[in-house]
């Protein structure tokens, strides 16, 4: 039987201060008789990496290094869609045909080795999900997005060949070309989603690195996007609560990529706008959102948007709530992801 579970990421951060979901993992491991550590542990703990199960988010140089070291790969996850682990995305077959469980969005289910077995992946949230008391809706601003200022650079912005470190790559834009999920992010549809709204007197942009312009960006997009720029973010749902409607554009269109940012907006009881994965009605109620591929325009999208009533956004926000508090968000649980990780990595030490 192994006893330790080692978690192999792109950075060291310690169990501690993970993000929620691997908190949750670390919490369930340790009731089942399972101690999780970071890949760096193993070594500076003198564990035996026979005595270990791989936990990987990506084919790390640690993870590839414990594994050489006869620990035994056990669950391959991944929380980033292609544009941002495209790596990884690229040498699927390859990475998780060396794991027995491989958790991921459902668009990378065709992409795994088949001889891993797949989990689709809902992005983990907290169980019960937090309720804010929020502004009723006739006191709450119109529109809110909060988004950091990012963007992947184009083949022509030649500049961007020599930065260090390096945003474009011969290496990265041939596998676009051989996978296009990688090249299909969807920054510059943001971008003029805010710039659309950015005259609007009640819209407001929160985020990090706005300061400055990111010189993948135009010059005019940047500067609609900095008339509404408000600061950063102190507390996501409290903003979000204080809102009638948010855009909430995914950074790529992936079958089954459908991050925390609208479920944030049901905890908030905000009405999101939503642009992202194109299966998305299979994973939220679509009662619940306003679906951005119901128009052909932003003014036409803006006309339906004033002219929602009080009574038309509680509609909205009843489906959302109604699908809070139904056995379909179960999915979403972080109890459940963690749950999952731990009864994959049982089978693997006990096999």
């Amino acid at each position: 039987m192994l006893e330790y579970a080692a978690l192999a990421t792109r950075d060291r951060a310690s169990v501690e201060a993970m993000a929620t979901p691997w908190l949750q993992v670390h919490a369930v491991a340790r009731e089942r008789g399972l101690k999780l550590v970071t890949a760096d542990r193993v070594a500076a703990d003198n564990i035996d990496p026979r005595r270990v199960v791989l936990i990987a988010t990506d084919w790390t140089r640690d993870a590839q290094k414990l594994v050489s070291q006869g620990a035994r790969p056990g669950v391959l996850v991944s929380f980033d869609p292609p544009v941002i682990a495209w790596w990884l995305y690229y040498h699927l077959e390859r990475v998780s045909a060396l794991f027995p469980h491989t958790f991921m969005y459902e668009g990378a289910r065709e992409r795994v080795a088949p001889t891993t077995r797949f989990h689709p992946l809902f992005f983990p949230v907290p169980c019960p999900p937090p309720r804010p008391t929020g502004l009723p809706w006739t006191s709450r601003r119109f529109m809110v997005a909060i988004d950091d200022n990012a963007a992947l650079p184009r083949p022509r912005d030649l500049g961007r060949w020599l930065d260090r470190p390096r945003e474009l790559s011969i290496e990265r834009m041939w596998a676009g070309l051989r996978y296009r999920p990688i090249g299909h992010e969807r920054y510059q549809a943001r971008l003029r989603a805010i710039e659309a709204f950015s005259t609007h007197d009640d819209f407001d942009l929160f985020g990090e690195g706005w300061d400055h312009r990111h010189p993948a960006v135009d010059l005019e997009l940047h500067e609609a996007a900095a008339r509404a720029f408000r600061g950063g973010v102190h507390n996501r749902l409290a903003l979000l609560a204080k809102y009638r409607f948010a855009l909430v554009y995914e950074n790529t269109r992936f079958p089954g990529y459908v991050s925390d940012s609208i479920l944030d907006c049901f905890f908030a009881r905000c009405i999101p706008i939503y642009s992202g994965a194109p299966d998305v009605a299979q994973y939220v109620p679509p009662s619940a959102f306003i679906d951005v591929r119901q128009f052909q325009s932003f003014p036409e999208l803006e006309r339906f948007l004033v002219l929602t009533s009080e009574d038309d956004a509680r509609r909205y926000v009843d489906a959302a709530h109604a699908f809070l508090i139904s056995p379909r968000f179960e999915s979403w649980c972080v109890d459940r992801f963690a749950r999952d990780v731990v009864d994959a990595l049982l089978h693997v030490a006990t096999a």
